[in-house]
Parts: structure tokens; sequence; C-alpha cells
């Protein structure tokens, strides 16, 4: 049976996880507002502008204020307390990363000391590339190993980590936190774009953004036979 996933992402940046949910063999199906997990498998919160940070507590201190969209901000927390609540899996993907640790309680680095090694190559738009490391045994090092290369390209990241998540990958340097998983939920994130690390965007020095939405596949597949 073919799976259905929400994402929930900017009008402009939706193609490259349209054509990654297309490629696992599953159904995307872009978020217009209003949406229920009725019909859904899975919800994959996507990439995007930055969280206002009046959501976790803080004044504006890096954040791009012109990129904030309260609107999508509100939209998602209640995507993400509906999923929950449906016990259907939820995928973060860099801004939807983020989202994640501020619904947990959470709260965000607005912008990096050293935002430029993480962020996209200004001259050519491309993505950074950039080493971590994982937690052992965590879902990063069972698709990748302890030290996969990742693509890069954000200047906000986890900073005090939310309750219930546990961060089980960072870079290299060991200011970012890459990637979270919930102790208890079917919740998974990462900081940095599988979704540009497949299909015909495949990086041969990366790993493969593939194994990603193939695990939160068959994690919806297990959340589908348990309902």
């Amino acid at each position: 049976m073919k799976l259905r996933f929400l994402l929930s992402a900017s009008k402009n940046g939706a193609k490259y996880y349209i054509a990654a949910v297309n490629d696992i063999g599953a159904e995307p199906v872009q978020a217009e507002g209003g949406e229920t997990p009725e019909g859904f498998d899975g919800l994959i919160l996507c990439g995007g502008g930055d969280v206002d940070p009046a959501v976790y507590g803080q004044p504006m201190n890096g954040t791009e204020e012109s990129s904030i969209n309260r609107e999508r901000d509100q939209n998602e927390f209640s995507l993400i307390r509906q999923f929950i609540e449906a016990g259907k899996p939820i995928l973060g993907i860099c801004r939807g990363h983020q989202v994640l640790n501020v619904y947990f309680k959470g709260t965000l680095i607005q912008h990096l000391p050293n935002a430029p090694v993480h962020m996209h190559n200004l001259e050519t738009g491309a993505d950074n590339i950039h080493a971590t490391y994982a937690e052992s045994g965590s879902f990063i090092d069972r698709l990748y190993g302890l030290h996969p290369t990742t693509n890069t390209a954000h200047h906000q990241a986890a900073d005090v980590v939310g309750e219930g998540l546990k961060a089980v990958e960072w870079s290299e340097d060991g200011n970012v936190i890459e990637a979270l998983e919930h102790e208890t939920l079917p919740i998974y994130s990462v900081q940095w774009h599988p979704e540009r690390l497949m299909c015909t965007f495949h990086k041969p020095n990366c790993v493969d953004g593939k194994k990603i939405f193939l695990f939160f596949q068959e994690q919806c597949l297990k959340a589908k036979g348990n309902s």
C-alpha cells in the first residue's frame, strides 16, 4: 500500500522534498493549511525561514526577521500536536528540526558564531559540506555509521534540547546538534538536507539522503501496523 506523507514546506522550496518522497514510492501532499493527520501516514516538516524567537521566550538576537512566518510556525506546532496525538511519525529537516526542538520547549542559537561554515556557499548557492559524528546506536549510526559527512545550509541551530528529545549527531566542531530523536515517540530530525543528497541531487562525497526517507517510511509502516 502506498503511504501518504504530509509535507509542510514553503511554496518555492517543496520540489526537493516532493522528489524525495516520490523516489521512495510514497505520495507527497503539500500542506495548504487546515490539514489533519487523517488520511496521512506521516508528517515531514521541511526547511524554510527562521522560527519567531518569541515562541521560545527570547528577544531578536540574530534571527532574520524578514524570514519569520508566524502563521507557518503556528500551523506546524498544531500539526506536530495532532500527529503526536494520532501516534503517527514525524520527520523534521533543517527548519523542521528546529521547530520540533522549540515545540518540545527547547531553544535555538539564533545565529551561529561560525555561521559561514554551516551556511550555503554565498557565491555559488550550493550547500556546504562537513564531517559530523553520531552517537553509537542512534538512528544516524544505524543508517550511516559514527562519522557521516553531510551537507549544510543554515545559520541557526538547536541550543537547549527540548523535553523528551535526545541529541544524537553533532558537527565535527561540536557547535551544532545535527540530529535529534525522541526518547519514546517516533519523532526524528536532522539539521542537514537529505532531500538534496539523493535522486539527481546525490553528492558522491556525502551520505545517501535516501536512507533517511526509507527509514522514515519504515517507521510509518510500523506505526500503521500497530494502529
